[in-house]
């Protein structure tokens, strides 16, 4: 306690200190009372949303600083191309079990802290899978003539499985509920990162050094991340033999979805262009990290939605589906609104990306399949989740291929944004249907 100062000082001293403990009640009055009329842990989600927000704020405003630098010193073509690496990295990254962060949260939220140290090993072991297939990608473009895309395949091989394998530890902070330490560490994740891309486009200019810039710094990252988690909580040794398999059972469903979660940018890249794409990724780029800002209620919801009976975790989807939908809606329209003024002010080479992004923003609506499929993975739906692993990415398929048949790249926004409706009626009906 700092020592009191006397006379005037010591007055503005005092009433400053009843200010502030009047304020904090005042919070927390606010926090209780909406939490009764929610009927939900308003003190839970205020804490896990405020440093999962401040996390996705800081990301947000790194992503949009490297994008300036992207849109100033890489031309369309390069961007685009960059963009396609990332795409074909995409799909590669789900052989990488993709799924077992799920099944951390999960085993961590019930004590099984040393699933941590345990599926970190399994996945680098089994990195070799995405691995080969990336050697073999940059084989290919090698016979092609195509050095750039090869070297920038050689990055995806080296870094790209044991980045995902080391970013277990967010799934384990997660379990924990160490919210504030996620954030942080997400902080310096995020700050290594994203200061090795920038550094890349200013001193380059080259897509393929970026590329290098965005898989090794990735890397780096969580390695450090994941050494600090480890030193930091000391994990216990239990381990739940149920983690690893259940871990793999969510990574293959996600092997469905790999090539229709990445044919938006495919069919662009392939059919429009490389500089279309880059047009189309700018457009959903402001889009796609505000809906990470909203989906942090998914994060939040899976250690809760374990701890609950599948019936409750039903009822409470059901009771706070019409709030989720108001809440979306006042954020949709707020993005359309300011949405040219950002553009312009920021990215001013891109302004036919204004009315895409516009509509694209509908897609804050993901957030309630999210939702779902968090209760689906808490409630080991296994045969819910493995059908629905089918049926979204064929679904997501044929609106694609059709729309954009017919109207381009504005049949692919929509495909996504008819899609993600489709699915709530969908998930909703598994919740419901399936017994455990």
């Amino acid at each position: 306690m700092p020592p009191l100062p006397n006379g005037k000082a010591y007055i503005q001293y005092s009433l400053m200190t009843e200010i502030k403990k009047t304020l904090v009640n005042r919070v927390r009055e606010i926090i209780a009372r909406l939490g009764r009329f929610f009927k939900m842990d308003m003190a839970y989600i205020a804490s896990g949303a405020f440093w999962g927000n401040a996390n996705y704020l800081f990301l947000t405003i790194l992503a949009l600083t490297t994008s300036v630098l992207f849109a100033r010193y890489l031309t369309k073509d390069q961007y685009g191309t960059y963009q396609y690496v990332l795409s074909i990295a995409g799909i590669i990254s789900t052989t990488t079990l993709t799924g077992m962060n799920s099944a951390v949260v999960r085993a961590v939220a019930r004590g099984f802290e040393g699933e941590l140290r345990r599926t970190v090993k399994f996945q680098i072991i089994l990195g070799i899978i995405p691995t080969v297939i990336s050697l073999g990608v940059a084989v290919w473009y090698l016979i092609q003539g195509n050095n750039s895309l090869t070297l920038s395949f050689l990055w995806v091989a080296m870094f790209l499985p044991l980045a995902n394998a080391l970013n277990t530890w967010v799934a384990y902070a997660s379990g924990k509920k160490a919210w504030r330490v996620g954030t942080y560490y997400g902080f310096a994740n995020s700050f290594i990162s994203y200061a090795g891309v920038i550094a890349m486009v200013y001193f380059t200019r080259s897509f393929v050094w970026v590329a290098f810039g965005n898989f090794f710094f990735g890397m780096l990252g969580n390695f450090v991340m994941y050494r600090l988690l480890l030193k930091r909580f000391k994990p216990n040794d239990k381990t739940d033999p149920e983690t690893i398999p259940y871990g793999t059972h969510l990574s293959l469903q996600a092997l469905p979805g790999a090539i229709p979660g990445q044919l938006d940018s495919l069919l662009v890249y392939h059919f429009v262009g490389p500089a279309a794409l880059a047009v189309y990724t700018f457009a959903t780029l402001i889009p796609e990290k505000l809906s990470g800002s909203l989906k942090f209620a998914s994060n939040l919801a899976l250690p809760k939605f374990s701890e609950r009976s599948e019936s409750h975790v039903k009822k409470f989807l059901i009771k706070k589906m019409g709030w989720m939908f108001i809440i979306i809606g006042a954020v949709t329209a707020v993005y359309v609104l300011f949405a040219p003024f950002v553009f312009h002010i920021f990215f001013p080479a891109y302004n036919a990306s204004i009315p895409f992004t516009q509509v694209y923003s509908l897609s804050f609506f993901s957030l309630i399949p999210g939702m779902i499929q968090s209760a689906l993975v808490s409630q080991k739906k296994t045969k819910a989740l493995y059908i629905l692993s089918f049926l979204n990415p064929a679904i997501r398929t044929v609106l694609l291929a059709v729309l954009m048949y017919y109207f381009n790249v504005w049949g692919i926004v929509w495909a996504q944004i008819i899609q993600n409706f489709m699915m709530i009626p969908i998930q909703m009906a598994f919740l419901d249907g399936e017994k455990k």
